[in-house]
């Protein structure tokens, strides 16, 4: 039990130092913003977008295994200081699992801010994906039903 405990003590003082107080709360009017000034779909392929475009800027060096791809996710993800990846391949399917994101500034707007930031890693991760030769009928999509301690990831075939 102790070391459930600890665990959150630990992921909760991860997220506060994550906390940019005014970037935050820019960040979080802006995705209301987006998601209040279009229908859900147009809204978030526009935050896919963002996502597409942001990691087009920050490129992951060649990956041989998923343990480099990880490796390469994880460097990215460190320098903007939005937690880490645990990547889980098998033959169906490449689950991302991000753990210690950045939260809200206003717990009440958490899911809004979860779809939103969730939204943008889509885009994010997707092409990421893509570049290390992944196919681009290939989808990768946020399971919001997963969702406790993790923003969980699905990169597969038919979705």
């Amino acid at each position: 039990m102790q070391d459930i405990n600890n665990a959150s003590y630990e992921l909760d003082y991860y997220r506060r130092q994550q906390f940019k107080p005014g970037w935050s709360s820019l960040i979080e009017v802006i995705f209301s913003g987006i998601l209040a000034s279009a229908d859900d779909a147009d809204s978030r392929d526009f935050l896919r977008l963002m996502g597409s475009q942001l990691a087009e800027k920050t490129r992951l060096p060649d990956a041989q295994t998923v343990g480099e791809l990880e490796d390469g996710i994880n460097a990215v993800l460190s320098h903007f200081d939005w937690g880490w990846v645990q990547v889980e391949a098998s033959e169906q399917e490449i689950v991302l699992k991000h753990h210690a994101y950045p939260q809200t500034p206003d717990p009440d707007n958490e899911p809004m801010w979860n779809l939103s930031f969730a939204t943008v890693l889509e885009g994010v991760y997707a092409t990421w994906l893509q570049a290390q030769g992944g196919a681009p009928h290939v989808s990768l999509r946020w399971n919001p039903q997963l969702a406790q301690q993790a923003l969980v990831f699905s990169y597969k075939n038919g979705q």
